[in-house]
């Protein structure tokens, strides 16, 4: 598949999150309220939970009928009340971050290079599968450099 590297990628977040960050993660204090401190450890992979549940639900969206309803993957989800009931702490968020990139990762892994290479209309504009894709492996790089930031100044002497 011309698209493994993207794949990979994609894949390499969840790793890297479950493997270097997670113990790290659960150790906080998760009283904090990510929509009243969006730039928190909890507020930005709460901004990653959004992102990664709007971008598989347009995903899905795109493959099915070739359009998709979502303007903004970075906007609020539409959640159910047991994704609310369950809290926003960092183990929550990471596992909903992981149950839906795997969403995402089951529609695509075994697509064609044709649909790869298809342009649709995404939350982030018109491109290309792969390049939608792509921006999501993209934006999680940052994601990950914030969070290397955040507790780089939690644990300064590690």
């Amino acid at each position: 598949m011309a698209d493994r590297d993207v794949i990979d990628a994609l894949i390499a977040t969840c790793r890297e999150l479950n493997q270097r960050f997670r113990p790290k993660l659960l150790a906080l204090n998760s009283g904090q309220d990510p929509k009243a401190n969006p730039d928190s450890v909890v507020g930005i992979l709460y901004r990653l939970r959004n992102r990664e549940l709007n971008a598989s639900q347009a995903v899905k969206e795109m493959l099915l009928s070739g359009e998709t309803s979502i303007t903004d993957d970075e906007a609020e989800p539409m959640v159910t009340l047991q994704q609310t009931a369950l809290g926003l702490t960092p183990a929550v968020l990471l596992s909903q971050f992981g149950t839906a990139r795997e969403a995402t990762l089951a529609m695509v892994r075994d697509l064609p290079d044709e649909v790869w290479q298809q342009a649709f209309n995404t939350p982030r504009g018109h491109m290309t599968l792969r390049e939608y894709l792509q921006s999501l492996v993209e934006r999680d790089r940052t994601t990950i450099e914030q969070l290397e930031q955040h507790l780089a100044q939690a644990s300064p002497s590690q």
